[in-house]
């Protein structure tokens, strides 16, 4: 499909756009930064994520590629003049429904968008207002976002062909590395906030090593239990951490493997680190599966809280 456009006001411009996916997959493509990552900006750019909180009060941080940069994940922010800041604050985000933000670089926001998602027959409606400052300021704009959010539109749907099954995030997080890293994994520090409450883990074993276990036990409000074990694969102290309930303790096959999870740390100063979250699934309706139990919205709650007891 292509983009319908329109100039509803001086200072406005609109795109509608038919695409032709459930609206549950194009609002995660939109609201899932490893999703984001694989078809945001014209066709040839790339992005780097610094952060993405995607909440009322959120940001989403990150470097937009020109063609043929080639970039280090560890520092973002340096490299050629082809290389943009982008910073987008949300504003508004209303579960498959709507997005507002305001969209700049590191220093000024230079526009605001409106997108709302509609289930249109066998697909899913976007429309999507740009409102600028000015019109002169719109209609300079206007020459290269028309063809930008086309090529852009055309880089979604080709990627929402494609079977998924990776959600994640990151966020940066205020507090020391160090801190973040014991956190994850020391019981005693991972036990309080590990589960949004009303949740909470009554039982946990960490034996930080490769092949090591990870066991918690969630329990839920009415008494639900959630008995998780899993088996450590990758541990780099303050770096890296990866583990997955596909094997057992001493790597044996599980019987029914769910995702195999990774965090990555990131020092950004001696009070900051950049936290990068990955879970990967055997397959999309599993990934589906753990989109719908409120994924990353869990692991946001359970983060500030970590960030909370961390604070005291």
């Amino acid at each position: 499909m292509s983009d319908i456009v329109t100039y509803p006001s001086p200072t406005e411009m609109h795109f509608s756009r038919f695409i032709a996916a459930p609206l549950t997959l194009v609002w995660r493509a939109h609201t899932e930064q490893g999703q984001l990552e694989r078809w945001w900006g014209p066709e040839g750019f790339s992005i780097t994520t610094h952060e993405m909180d995607v909440r009322p009060g959120g940001r989403w941080k990150f470097i937009m590629h020109g063609p043929g940069v080639s970039t280090d994940p560890n520092a973002p922010f340096g490299g050629s003049p082809t290389d943009y800041p982008n910073l987008i604050q949300y504003e508004e985000v209303v579960h498959e429904q709507k997005l507002v933000w305001s969209h700049g670089s590191f220093d000024e926001v230079m526009f605001h968008v409106t997108t709302t998602f509609k289930t249109e027959a066998e697909g899913t409606r976007l429309e999507t207002t740009m409102r600028l400052p000015s019109q002169a300021e719109r209609d300079a704009k206007a020459t290269y976002a028309v063809p930008g959010h086309a090529s852009t539109m055309g880089k979604l749907e080709a990627y929402l062909r494609q079977p998924h099954h990776e959600l994640s995030f990151t966020r940066v997080l205020q507090a020391p590395v160090a801190k973040v890293w014991a956190a994850w994994t020391v019981r005693e520090q991972l036990m309080p906030w590990f589960c949004p409450k009303p949740w909470q883990v009554t039982a946990c074993d960490i034996d930080l090593r490769p092949g090591g276990a990870f066991r918690t036990l969630m329990q839920g409000p009415n008494g639900e239990n959630q008995d998780l074990m899993s088996c450590y694969l990758v541990v780099e102290p303050e770096r890296r951490l990866v583990w997955t309930n596909a094997l057992q303790p001493g790597y044996a096959p599980a019987t029914q493997p769910w995702c195999t999870c990774a965090v990555e740390l990131h020092a950004v100063s001696e009070t900051e680190t950049r936290l990068t979250a990955r879970v990967m699934h055997a397959d999309s309706a599993t990934c589906e599966d753990h989109a719908k139990m409120g994924f990353p919205q869990g692991w946001h709650v359970a983060l500030d809280q970590m960030v909370s007891l961390l604070a005291h």
